[in-house]
């Protein structure tokens, strides 16, 4: 599986934090920014785990459209059925979810298969169960998550990177101020939300993260 392309700024499109009229134009305001990664996150309302999503599939297929203007890996969180059905570049799962195993006997190597991980042995448990990349958080405190969140901090997240061989996301409070840290601990990719969504130009500030990845 080639995640060569699991690097650099990792864009979240999320139904909780959507200042746009859709998802989909939130993530073309990404993509006109220059972000190459992209994440589709709908959350069911009931927190249960789920194979589809009639919102998720919609909003799936507007964003595959945006592929004839712009070069970009996409990915689904959660609905593994969604990812397939819309020909997504990969899925993203987690603890709740279908396991890293089962995705993969479902999808073979058609999909990228991602993982969320919140500490050292759960980021090698995905990566041994067959993740292609594994994200860590949250690295910092993030309202995103709330109250109560773990953060596994930024010395957990250079452990993953130097004992994974999957690349390692980092995700979790991650902003300007601290976001060359992330690189320079060995992240491939910084996965951000309301760091972007927040922003008066969200496209203004997708180029500037797109742009400003020193490390």
């Amino acid at each position: 599986m080639d995640t060569s392309r699991i690097k650099g700024l990792y864009a979240i499109a999320d139904s909780g934090f959507n200042p746009c009229e859709s998802l989909p134009k939130l993530a073309a305001k990404y993509l006109a920014g220059g972000c190459k990664l992209l994440q589709l996150r709908i959350k069911s309302k009931n927190g249960r785990s789920a194979l589809w999503n009639d919102d998720a599939f919609e909003a799936a297929r507007e964003i595959m459209k945006l592929k004839k203007s712009f070069d970009f890996t996409f990915i689904v969180n959660d609905y593994v059925d969604v990812a397939a059905e819309v020909r997504a570049d990969g899925v993203h799962v987690g603890a709740n979810d279908m396991h890293v195993r089962d995705v993969r006997g479902y999808a073979g190597d058609r999909l990228i298969i991602g993982y969320s991980s919140h500490s050292l042995e759960e980021a090698v448990a995905a990566e041994r169960a067959g993740a292609d990349y594994v994200a860590l958080g949250a690295v910092y405190h993030t309202a995103t998550k709330g109250y109560g969140h773990p953060v596994a901090g930024i010395e957990t997240l250079r452990r993953a990177a130097q004992t994974l061989k999957v690349p390692v996301v980092a995700i979790g409070g991650i902003k300007r101020e601290n976001y060359d840290e992330v690189f320079a601990a060995g992240a491939s990719a910084a996965a951000m939300i309301t760091s972007l969504t927040k922003a008066n130009d969200i496209t203004a500030e997708t180029k500037w993260f797109v742009e400003n990845r020193s490390a």
